[in-house]
């Protein structure tokens, strides 16, 4: 992982003060190495694994760290800090270019300013807050308050924001005053003025980009395909062993495929049991593709340790419903970088981009059904906040997310694509991007503009049910469509099954009822639906821990409802129908409940 913080203060004893503060507190796990970069009243830090990318210069015509891997666009070069500081100057900050892949970067010039950026979709995380002539930008707000000008105020639309939709909202974080970076946008501090976003990189969001409505199922099909080897090929390193996060789902077989195709260095990496779904789908597509195969269990009494973690480096920016474990040991020594399939099942085709809204959706039923499924409804909600603390937060959230939305195109599809990029994919699954930075560097296919933009000009109807992407595995790598597929359920039938499959299918619908009973006696063979279990040991003793400040919270939010919400670490929640769905609101408030120990 790569966690830095930055600052801009022209009090030295101050920023120094600061710096040796911050310093020893960067480090969130052992094994990562601190660097520093100083320049006039410029001061960056940083932790990160020994083998991370990291660039950094300074020199008389100013400073640059470069955390990450920049690459060109439409091209496979890999830019330094120095270069980044060289492009990112003029007088308009709109035309300095962005870059693929997963990084952040900094350039500092002392007569002009700072100006920070990341990745086209935010994924790696930067925060900043500005008081009088002291800027602070970091990855956490964690370290922030360590600074004596930095004012620890509670935020209600931040809180806000998280309840709704399971991330932020607007940039908006739990502290009054500190900001998330938006998509695609530079911050931009120039001397003696207040900080802006500067919009860097937009997604394709107009019909002027459909270039493939007129082509045939066959041609569009190419497209993706000879797009998808140029990603892989860019955001690889020939002389780099990769580990691939192979689940037993669609997107990381394909990515699998892509990697094996172009004869990539490759290690395949499954979490979980061997009586797992998940596992039993992902053996197979090791075994097929000749990649060594290591496996890894989950560690569940690890739990609470790792919630505090989590809890105090995200503030809740991503919910509350994965706890990862970011230890450099769970992977490190299988490689140097590590391939996720993170966000590509919304772009081919398991998001709501398709026709539902193309045919007269609107914003409401959207948020309703895509985001706000992951928070507390709108109604239900409005009776948890006391309102002589949020007032009208809720419904001002609400219309400015509307507002957004319908900016974002003049396609009601283009709309609900980008709007679950920014303010679901991006929090939920892309957060994940930074956490894993702690063991090997991530590397992100979806952040490369000509995948993103050949996967926008695509049909609806391409797209729909993840057409694109299964006839892509049926076509391209036929073996890996014969072997079994994670749905998340017990169906694991592959997508092409050989005939022999075929013809043993009622031995397999038994072994699906026999794995139903199986769960409904206590012992669930789904992966995921295993380790989120809200009832299981591991999150039952996060609630325990979490018990005590409920009453810390209690000016914020109405007692009653909230025991409602979240009832007592013995009492045993109920869900109706997806139990992983259904309790993301309940343990985003877990999180908040111990986010307020140490920050409310």
């Amino acid at each position: 992982m790569a966690n830095f913080v930055a600052i801009v203060d022209p009090n030295p004893e101050r920023r120094s003060q600061f710096i040796k503060t911050v310093t020893p507190m960067l480090p969130p796990v052992e094994g990562l190495l601190t660097y520093l970069c100083e320049l006039g009243d410029f001061i960056a830090v940083w932790a990160a694994t020994p083998t991370a990318p990291i660039s950094y210069e300074t020199d008389v015509t100013g400073a640059a760290v470069l955390l990450g891997e920049a690459i060109a666009p439409y091209s496979a070069e890999r830019m330094t800090a120095a270069t980044i500081r060289d492009k990112w100057q003029g007088v308009d900050p709109s035309s300095f270019p962005s870059f693929d892949g997963f990084y952040m970067a900094i350039a500092y010039h002392p007569e002009r300013g700072l100006t920070v950026g990341a990745d086209i979709l935010g994924l790696f995380p930067i925060y900043y807050y500005q008081q009088g002539e002291v800027l602070l930008v970091a990855s956490s707000p964690e370290l922030l308050q360590y600074h004596p000008c930095f004012h620890r105020q509670f935020n209600p639309s931040g809180l806000v924001g998280i309840l709704l939709t399971n991330g932020l909202a607007e940039g908006q974080t739990l502290w009054s005053g500190v900001y998330r970076l938006g998509v695609g946008c530079l911050l931009i501090a120039e001397v003696g003025q207040s900080v802006r976003e500067v919009t860097q990189y937009t997604i394709p969001r107009s019909l002027s980009y459909d270039k493939y409505t007129q082509a045939t199922f066959a041609e569009q099909l190419d497209a993706v395909d000879h797009v998808l080897s140029q990603t892989i090929a860019r955001h690889t390193s020939p002389d780099t062993t990769h580990i691939l996060m192979l689940s037993g789902g669609l997107d990381s077989r394909l990515l699998a495929g892509y990697l094996h195709r172009q004869q990539i260095d490759t290690v395949a990496l499954t979490f979980g049991r061997s009586s797992d779904l998940e596992m039993k789908c992902a053996t197979p597509v090791a075994r097929a593709l000749g990649f060594p195969h290591h496996t890894r269990e989950t560690d569940l009494n690890r739990y609470p340790e790792l919630a505090q973690t989590s809890v105090k480096w995200s503030h809740l920016a991503n919910g509350f419903n994965i706890v990862f474990d970011s230890s450099p040991e769970t992977v490190q020594q299988l490689g140097s970088r590590i391939v996720t399939g993170f966000i590509f099942d919304v772009l081919m085709g398991k998001a709501p981009r398709y026709l539902l809204f193309a045919k007269g959706g609107s914003f409401e039923p959207f948020l309703r059904k895509e985001v706000n499924v992951s928070g507390i409804a709108p109604e239900l909600l409005g009776t948890l906040l006391r309102q002589e603390v949020f007032g009208d937060a809720l419904q001002e959230t609400l219309d400015r997310l509307q507002q957004r939305y319908q900016g974002y195109s003049d396609l009601e599809s283009r709309r609900a694509l980008i709007f679950k990029l920014q303010h679901r994919q991006r929090f939920h699954v892309g957060s994940g991007a930074w956490q894993f930075s702690f063991n090997a560097w991530p590397t992100v296919p979806v952040l490369d503009r000509r995948l993103l933009e050949t996967m926008t000009s695509l049909p609806d109807e391409t797209l729909h049910g993840r057409k694109i992407q299964n006839r892509l595995i049926c076509d391209r790598f036929p073996q890996l469509a014969q072997l079994p597929l994670d749905r998340n359920c017990h169906d694991t039938k592959p997508l092409q099954p050989t005939p022999l499959r075929q013809r043993l299918e009622p031995f397999f619908q038994l072994q699906r009822r026999y794995w139903g009973l199986q769960r409904r006696l206590g012992y669930d063979r789904r992966y995921y639906y295993r380790v989120l279990d809200s009832n299981n040991v591991a999150w039952r003793a996060i609630r325990r821990q979490a018990e005590p400040y409920r009453e810390r919270v209690q000016h914020l939010l109405h007692r009653d409802v909230l025991d409602r919400l979240l009832p007592k670490p013995d009492v045993r929640l109920q869900f109706q129908r997806d139990a992983i769905l259904e309790s993301s609101a309940t343990k985003t408030l877990l999180g908040f409940l111990l986010w307020s120990a140490d920050h409310l």
